[in-house]
């Protein structure tokens, strides 16, 4: 088989920017706020179709995701020493999952964004999808921004990265964003089993935010996916998300065996959809575009762009 041809965009089948419809920014967080010790900022985010804006506690400054207009905080210094510094699985990949990037804005406007893919059937059923209440695993959630709006829009959300991020801000995000926890929604808008099952952080339950439901989970991606959550929840997968988690050379095959492990288990013929984006900077450390797909294609699966 001749080698794949490099990846070149086509302009014509991509958003060429942030979509209109989709409304963000961010503030600094006083210190009165109940969510301050999560963080010295709120980034914040309006779907087209959701009632309320969603807020997002965020221990740094967005990076490459507002677009001009949209409120911004600078960076500021207060000299503290870094909470999370001696965690075990406190690294350099964990370490940016505090803030949010442009990956996670693309994300959310292809799955929450009719007008913006107009001319994308595959996408258009995949927002039908999940307004109809889709079983989502986001990997990578960061702070919970994606997981979190996709629950907003209607779907189940389990949202799963490192321990120190979801103890300290998928799970307070979630919290801040929700309207009921478990024991207090009525029969018909009961949460599903399996994202009971899969909330495997400490003294964490799922929470009713818009039109579904969100809940966090602890994954890495070192260790086989079926240690960590049973097979009765990945076999109720529809789609695992993912917003740049291949930003990483040394990333790319653990996240593609965690989506292997979801293929191999789950009985609903589950996609996966990711972004990605790409960086100029030390090719000896970030990936390539044509790195990440040539690792998809070794696997024998089909690619498709939207």
């Amino acid at each position: 088989m001749p080698p794949a041809a490099p990846f070149k965009a086509d302009p014509a089948r991509h958003c060429p920017g942030a979509s209109s419809d989709i409304v963000c920014g961010e503030e600094h967080v006083s210190q009165d706020d109940d969510m301050h010790e999560h963080g010295n900022y709120i980034f914040h985010m309006t779907l087209p179709d959701v009632s309320r804006r969603l807020d997002f506690s965020s221990r740094d400054p967005s990076c490459g995701v507002l677009v001009e207009g949209e409120d911004a905080a600078e960076k500021t210094v207060d000299g503290r020493v870094d909470p999370f510094l001696f965690e075990p699985d406190y690294y350099l990949e964990a370490k940016t999952g505090f803030q949010v990037w442009p990956g996670s804005r693309l994300l959310v406007e292809a799955l929450t964004c009719p007008k913006a893919y107009a001319n994308c059937p595959k996408m258009l059923e995949w927002q039908r999808r999940l307004t109809e209440g889709a079983n989502v695993v986001e990997l990578g959630g960061g702070i919970g921004v994606v997981g979190t709006c996709l629950a907003a829009a209607g779907g189940n959300v389990a949202i799963t990265d490192l321990a120190t991020l979801v103890n300290n801000a998928v799970i307070p995000n979630i919290v801040r964003n929700s309207e009921a926890s478990i024991a207090n929604v009525t029969e018909d808008e009961c949460c599903p089993q399996w994202m009971r099952d899969a909330s495997t952080a400490k003294d964490s339950e799922p929470c009713k935010i818009g039109r579904g439901w969100a809940g966090g989970a602890i994954i890495d991606w070192m260790i086989p996916l079926d240690s960590q959550l049973s097979r009765e929840v990945i076999s109720n997968i529809d789609v695992v998300v993912g917003s740049d988690c291949f930003w990483m050379k040394k990333l790319i095959e653990p996240v593609l065996s965690v989506v292997a492990d979801v293929f191999a288990s789950s009985e609903r013929h589950p996609k996966f959809l990711a972004t990605y984006q790409r960086r100029e900077a030390s090719p000896a450390l970030f990936s390539t575009v044509d790195e990440v797909l040539g690792a998809v294609r070794s696997r024998g699966w089909t690619l498709r762009m939207p």
